[in-house]
């Protein structure tokens, strides 16, 4: 009786082309492991952190499509700037939506912190999660400082000057601060070049690897819960917790909020455009205040007397929002447990929101 060879094994063949690219590329297990992300039932991010996120995005995007026309010297921005808002086609969409988007991505970073604060998503073991927070803050900041000055008119012209006389009031450091940003004495030509730099290659760079970082460690750890406190031991229990799933439920929700924020981008950047005054003179000096968020500082420098003691304020109360995961040992994380904390730290918002108001309105 004959016997029929037994064939050789090979690869397996399939129709799929996601089957192709895994047989080719072994992507598989890790595309799989990130799209498995911790979230317990209770979970409420209000999508503060994923809109950032698309932000962000937007502003690589726009950001991009205007570097494609801008030219950073004093004599040439400011006419590449009107160049692309009046003669680009959609030149002036993609500038207001890259204005209303970098406002938009500091004020939402700030709601995410302080989400995490108030549900108090900052302890064990996320600490070092909500430090690398802190500095995309900082770096977020950044954006809106450096980018400012880049349309080169009055208005951006002054608010950089002032802005920059701040930073060299700082204490023991502020000298060289002011030279490092200034680039000389002055706010000239290359303060341009040098905030052109930081703002479309130093900056970008930064945020992209902390981000990476911050994302990474969101991945691991997965989201808090605003019930209980992180065990530091796992049990059964903690184990047999109910999760939603992050693919495809999270995403989509994300997805939903990503797409309603873009509509209102849209009608951000058509019903309130990006403005353009008259080219800076460094020889005329108009009424000219910082963009918001720095108003609240620069109103409470109009207050404080003593000078140095304005600028200190602000540096301490920075560096202790970065080490208050250290600080605050309390296993507690209800927001009705923790009343001096919470209460504290809301009137600390609404004093900053009333300073910026009066900034604005004075």
């Amino acid at each position: 009786m004959a016997v029929n060879p037994v064939a050789e094994p090979g690869p397996a063949r399939t129709s799929r082309p996601a089957g192709w690219l895994e047989q080719r590329t072994g992507l598989g297990p890790l595309i799989s492991a990130s799209l498995h992300v911790r979230i317990p039932m209770t979970a409420r991010t209000y999508y503060f952190g994923g809109i950032a996120l698309f932000l962000f995005g937007i502003q690589v995007v726009t950001g991009t499509l205007l570097a494609l026309y801008y030219k950073p010297t004093p004599e040439a921005a400011y006419k590449s700037v009107q160049y692309i808002t009046s003669d680009v086609s959609f030149g002036w969409l993609i500038r207001s939506l890259h204005h209303w988007a970098a406002n938009l991505m500091i004020l939402f970073v700030v709601l995410h912190l302080a989400r995490v604060f108030v549900q108090a998503a900052y302890k064990f073991p996320r600490e070092i999660t909500w430090v690398v927070g802190c500095v995309l803050l900082m770096i977020t900041i950044g954006f809106g400082f450096t980018g400012y000055l880049l349309p080169w008119d009055q208005r951006a012209y002054w608010a950089t000057v002032v802005g920059t006389e701040i930073a060299g009031g700082v204490p023991v450091v502020g000298d060289v601060l002011l030279q490092l940003l200034r680039g000389g004495a002055d706010v000239t030509g290359d303060t341009m070049s040098r905030f052109f730099g930081i703002h479309v290659l130093v900056l970008p760079l930064s945020l992209g690897a902390v981000l990476a970082g911050h994302l990474v460690l969101v991945h691991q750890l997965g989201l808090a819960s605003p019930k209980r406190p992180e065990p530091r031991v796992r049990t059964p229990e903690v184990e047999q917790e109910p999760l939603r799933p992050f693919f495809p439920h999270y995403i989509l929700d994300e997805l939903v909020a990503w797409y309603v924020l873009l509509a209102v981008l849209v009608v951000l950047a058509s019903v309130f455009p990006a403005g353009l005054e008259e080219q800076a003179n460094p020889l005329q000096t108009p009424h000219v205040k910082p963009e918001w968020y720095f108003l609240g500082v620069y109103q409470l420098l109009k207050l404080v007397p003593i000078k140095v003691i304005g600028i200190l304020i602000p540096i301490v109360a920075v560096g202790l929002l970065v080490v208050w995961p250290f600080l605050d040992r309390s296993p507690e994380v209800l927001a009705r447990r923790r009343k001096v904390v919470v209460g504290g730290a809301t009137l600390i918002m609404l004093g900053l929101v009333a300073l910026t108001v009066w900034g604005y309105v004075s």
